[in-house]
């Protein structure tokens, strides 16, 4: 019995001498196409890393201008500086009146958490100092947003940051 004859399952043996011409010109092509690629890719250190850094550096130069126009078009009043001293001195009172029962007199803490220590467990930039106290947190902090202005909260934030 030849090979010609032989049947698996319904399928007939069939030896091809060569492969099709269609799978031939694709596997060609692909070498073809495979070593320039690779020439250029691989081996002249071209990397998407660098291409990202410089667009990263000059989007960086560009804020760095902007943020320069900005210092220069509106400088620091002393006014300002005086306004943000009087804001701490209205925060420490306040800060006697409402919150040293819990914090304690020096902010180092009681029955509420330490506000001396470099990193707060909800934050401790401006904004989220503001909401703990606008806002109140879960564990018994309430919130003062009907009681006191929004100067008044200003001032016990920078307060509160500059202890």
């Amino acid at each position: 019995m030849s090979d010609e004859n032989k049947e698996y399952d319904g399928i007939r043996y069939r030896p091809e001498k060569k492969t099709p011409l269609v799978f031939r010109i694709l596997f060609y092509g692909l070498i073809l196409w495979a070593v320039p690629f690779m020439g250029y890719y691989l081996f002249s250190g071209w990397s998407s890393y660098a291409e990202f850094d410089t667009i990263k550096k000059a989007k960086e130069a560009r804020l760095a201008v902007q943020k320069e126009k900005l210092e220069k078009a509106a400088p620091r009043s002393a006014n300002e500086e005086i306004r943000s001293t009087n804001l701490i001195a209205e925060g420490k009172k306040e800060f006697a009146e409402r919150c040293v029962a819990c914090h304690g007199a020096d902010g180092k803490g009681g029955i509420g958490p330490d506000l001396t220590r470099k990193q707060f467990k909800y934050g401790r930039t401006a904004p989220d100092v503001t909401s703990s106290i606008v806002d109140g947190r879960p564990g018994g902090m309430p919130g003062f947003k009907n009681d006191l202005s929004g100067e008044k909260v200003q001032g016990l934030v920078q307060f509160v940051l500059s202890l």
